[in-house]
């Protein structure tokens, strides 16, 4: 978002007067906990960690692509076969949506998923904060990517959280004081810290690597 871009660019246009960097800590209370996902659900995004990044594409009726071929690739390397994966695997990219459409949604009743919108965005959102913490995408690009988020959805939670941090970009960087821990010094620190109290908060949407990152050691 063109907001985040401003903020870097105060953030470079400052840095030789930043001395003594403040500690970076995201307050407890900015961090939400979702609905948590189902038990079959959980060991599928455990199992196969983009499932997050392909339910939202489900909920954005997108056609056919190579994401989804991989994915159910994926999912049989794992154990999780059915017949419908197995179709879904062996598909061509130019198969019909609506035809596409009933397909997924007979692999989702034969894995046992819900279909259920609220905790596909939560499921895309850890997917991307885990991203962010295996080093895969910064923690900016991180929330720049969920932010888009909150205007494809017509600014549905959880993505809307992530949009307010850039409409409020001149109250947090302009005002002295601010209870959120963000500063004009620290903007990628504390997204990252943020990211990495949300994986906390919503461990059973993650995967055990992503729960054991040097960043969580104490």
């Amino acid at each position: 978002m063109k907001l985040f871009k401003r903020l870097f660019r105060v953030k470079e246009t400052t840095r030789e007067e930043t001395v003594i960097p403040k500690e970076t800590v995201v307050p407890d209370e900015l961090i939400r906990q979702y609905p948590q996902p189902s038990e079959q659900l959980q060991r599928i995004l455990q199992a196969v960690p983009e499932t997050g990044i392909l339910l939202y594409l489900y909920t954005k009726h997108c056609n056919i692509s190579k994401e989804w071929k991989f994915w159910a690739m994926d999912l049989m390397e794992n154990g999780l076969e059915t017949p419908g994966v197995i179709q879904l695997a062996g598909e061509d990219l130019d198969k019909e949506y609506g035809a596409f459409t009933n397909l997924l949604e007979s692999i989702f009743r034969e894995l046992g998923i819900d279909v259920n919108q609220k905790v596909f965005y939560c499921a895309y959102v850890l997917s991307i904060a885990q991203d962010v913490l295996r080093g895969e995408r910064t923690a900016y690009d991180g929330f720049e990517v969920l932010s888009r988020a909150a205007i494809e959805t017509n600014y549905a939670q959880p993505f809307q959280d992530f949009y307010d941090w850039g409409i409020k970009a001149d109250e947090i960087f302009f005002r002295s004081v601010n209870e959120s821990g963000l500063r004009i010094d620290n903007v990628e620190e504390w997204m990252h810290q943020y990211f990495e109290k949300l994986v906390k908060a919503n461990s059973k949407y993650c995967t055990y690597s992503a729960l054991t990152q040097d960043s969580f050691q104490e």
